[in-house]
C-alpha cells in the first residue's frame, strides 16, 4: 500500500506545483504593472520581489524535473515546501512583517499537514513564527538605529515606525494562529488519512479485482486481486502508466472502449485460461467531465466449475433414473427366468447334470436380484422416517444379529459403550448401515480368527467429517484386527460396485455411507495393512 501513497503524493505534488507556478506569474504580472507606471528609481524597488518571483518559477521548473526523474515523493514535498518557508519569507522581509504576504504562511502550514504529517504542521508553523519574528526584529533593530535594511526599500521600512506599538501583540497572535491553523489541519489530515486507510482496506481486500483509470489514460489503482489476475508482478507495477502499456490487451481494450463510448460495459474476457467478467463504470465531476473509469473484474472461474458441476449432476441423476428403469425391466424377466428353472429342475425328467445347471442359473439369478436391489435402494431417493431413538439399543440389535451369524464362532465382538444415548434417526436405516460394517469387519476376521470392538461416544465436534461446521453429535466405531486393506481398496471403498469379495456386490458401503449422509454424518474408513480396519459413523444429535 506504500506504492498507493507515493502515487497519490506525486499526484498532489503537481497540483502544489501548478498553483506554486501560478502564484509566481501573477506575482511577475503585478510587479511588471506596477513599475510600468512608475519611473525608474521605483522600479528598482521592486526588482527583489521581482527576482524573489522568477526564483520561484525557477525552482518549480527543477521540482518538475525532480518528479518525472522518480524523486521519492515524500521527500520532495519536504524540500519544496522547505523552500517555500523561505520564499514567504523573503516576500516577508521585502514588503513588510505586517502585509499581505505573511498570510502565505497559512498556505504552508496547511501544505505541510497535509501532504507529509500532521506533526510536520506544527514544525513548520513554529519555523514560520520564527522567521517571522526574525523579520519583525530586523525592521524594530532598523527602526531603532535609523539605519538601512538590505535591499529593503526605505520607504517601506519608514512605514514601519508608526506600527511598531501594536507589531508585539501581533507577532503573538499570529503565531497563535499559525499553530492553531496547524492543529486544525491536523485533525483533518488525521480524519482524511482513517478514510483513506479504511477505503484503501476495503478495496485491496474485495474478492474482486478493482482497476482506476484516470481522464488522461493513466493507471490510478490497482488492487491485489487485480494485478493477480492480470498476472502483474505487484500492483505498484501498473501505477501512474498509460493504459495501453501497462495492462493485459483484453482489458486495456475494454477501457479504450469505455473511455470512448462513455457507457457502462459488461463483458467476459479471457485472461491467461482464465474467464474473466469486466464490469466497467465511471466517476463524475460535475455533468459530462470524466474523473476516472473504474473496473471491476470478476474470476468466473469458480462459477464455470460450479455450472459444470451441476451440469454432471443434472446427466448423472438422468442416467441414475433411466438405469432404475431398466434394472425394473430386467427384474421383471428375471424372476421368469429364475421361476422356469426351479419348475424344470422339479421335473421328474430332469438328470442331475440338468439339476446341476438349473441351479446355478437360480443361484445366478438370485445374485443378480440382489444387485439390482441393492442398485434400486442406492438410486432410490426414499425420504428418512426420523423418529426418537436409543443408539444404544440399535447398536445392540445389530451386535446380537452379528454374533448369531456363522463366522461369530471364530471372532469375538466386544461392546464399548454405556448408557443409553439419545439420537433421533431412521432406525431400520441406520441398522442397515451398521450391520453391513459389522458383516465386513466379521468377514476380515473369520478366516483366522480375531475380534470386533463396538464403541459409541457422544462428541462435541466429529473427528472426521466433510459436512460442515461441528456439531454436537455422536461417533460409532467398528474397529477389527483383521488383515486390513491396502491404500487403493480405502480409496475405492464407498464406489458403487466395487469389491474386492468374489461374490459381493459391491454396493454395501456405497449404500452406507449415503444414508448417513442423508442423517447429516459421515463415515470413513482407517486401515493399515496387517493391523486391522477401523470403520467410522459420526452422526449429528439432532
Amino acid at each position: 500500500m506504500q506504492g498507493y501513497e507515493e502515487y497519490r503524493l506525486a499526484g498532489r505534488l503537481k497540483w502544489l506545483m501548478f498553483f506554486r507556478l501560478l502564484f509566481a506569474l501573477c506575482g511577475i504580472t503585478a510587479v511588471l504593472a506596477v513599475e510600468s507606471g512608475f519611473r525608474e528609481p521605483l522600479a528598482r524597488a521592486h526588482l527583489p520581489t521581482y527576482y524573489t518571483f522568477i526564483f520561484a518559477c525557477a525552482v518549480n521548473v527543477v521540482y518538475l524535473v525532480a518528479v518525472r526523474t522518480g524523486a521519492p515523493p515524500r521527500r520532495m514535498a519536504v524540500v519544496q515546501l522547505s523552500v517555500d518557508l523561505l520564499i514567504v519569507s523573503a516576500l516577508v522581509y521585502l514588503a513588510g512583517p505586517d502585509r499581505l504576504f505573511t498570510f502565505l504562511y497559512f498556505a504552508t502550514v496547511i501544505a505541510a499537514a497535509l501532504l507529509i504529517s500532521p506533526r510536520a504542521g506544527f514544525v513548520f508553523a513554529t519555523a514560520a513564527t520564527a522567521l517571522l519574528a526574525g523579520a519583525t526584529v530586523a525592521y524594530d533593530l532598523a527602526a531603532r538605529s535609523g539605519g538601512r535594511l538590505p535591499f529593503v526599500e526605505t520607504a517601506v521600512w519608514l512605514e514601519y515606525a508608526p506600527r511598531r506599538p501594536f507589531l508585539t501583540a501581533y507577532l503573538f497572535f499570529f503565531a497563535l494562529s499559525l499553530h492553531a491553523v496547524a492543529f486544525l489541519a491536523s485533525l483533518l489530515a488525521a480524519e482524511v488519512s482513517r478514510i483513506r486507510v479504511l477505503n484503501d482496506e476495503i478495496l485491496h481486500n474485495m474478492a474482486g479485482g478493482v482497476l482506476a483509470v484516470d481522464r488522461y489514460g493513466g493507471v490510478a489503482f490497482v488492487n491485489a486481486q487485480a494485478a493477480r489476475l492480470m498476472e502483474l508482478p505487484a500492483p505498484e507495477a501498473a501505477l501512474g502508466r498509460p493504459y495501453a502499456e501497462a495492462l493485459p490487451a483484453p482489458v486495456a481494450a475494454t477501457v479504450e472502449h469505455a473511455l470512448r463510448g462513455g457507457t457502462r460495459i459488461e463483458r467476459e474476457i479471457s485472461l491467461g485460461k482464465r474467464p474473466v467478467q469486466v464490469l466497467v463504470s465511471y466517476l463524475t465531476e460535475g455533468p459530462g467531465r470524466l474523473r476516472a473509469v473504474v473496473a471491476i473484474l470478476n474470476d468466473l472461474t469458480l462459477r464455470r466449475d460450479v455450472e459444470r458441476m451441476a451440469q454432471r449432476e443434472e446427466r448423472f441423476k438422468a442416467l441414475l433414473e433411466m438405469s432404475a428403469g431398466i434394472a425394473h425391466e430386467i427384474r421383471n424377466p428375471l424372476a421368469s427366468i429364475r421361476g422356469a428353472a426351479q419348475e424344470l429342475e422339479s421335473t421328474p425328467g430332469a438328470n442331475d447334470d440338468d439339476r446341476k445347471l438349473l441351479q446355478v442359473i437360480m443361484r445366478e439369478s438370485d445374485r443378480l436380484d440382489k444387485i439390482i436391489s441393492d442398485f434400486l435402494e442406492y438410486a432410490s431417493e426414499k425420504p428418512l422416517d426420523l423418529e426418537d431413538g436409543d443408539l444404544a439399543r440399535i447398536l445392540e440389535d445389530t451386535v446380537v444379529l452379528l454374533e448369531s451369524r456363522e463366522e461369530a464362532k471364530h471372532v469375538e465382538v466386544t461392546r464399548a459403550w454405556t448408557g443409553p444415548i439419545p439420537v433421533r434417526v431412521d432406525s431400520d436405516r441406520l441398522q442397515q448401515v451398521f450391520l453391513n460394517l459389522g458383516i465386513n469387519s466379521m468377514e476380515a476376521c473369520a478366516e483366522r480368527g480375531g475380534r470386533i470392538v463396538v464403541r459409541a461416544e457422544a462428541l462435541t465436534a466429529p473427528p472426521v467429517t466433510t459436512t460442515g461446521h461441528p456439531r454436537s453429535g455422536v461417533v460409532v466405531e467398528f474397529r477389527d484386527d483383521g488383515p486390513g486393506m491396502a491404500p487403493e481398496v480405502v480409496a475405492g471403498a464407498f464406489t458403487p460396485f466395487f469389491s474386492t469379495k468374489a461374490r459381493g456386490t459391491g454396493m454395501g458401503l456405497a449404500i452406507a455411507r449415503k444414508i448417513v449422509q442423508a442423517h447429516g454424518g459421515d463415515v470413513t474408513l482407517e486401515s493399515e495393512a496387517g493391523r486391522g480396519t477401523t470403520a467410522r459413523v459420526w452422526l449429528p444429535r439432532t
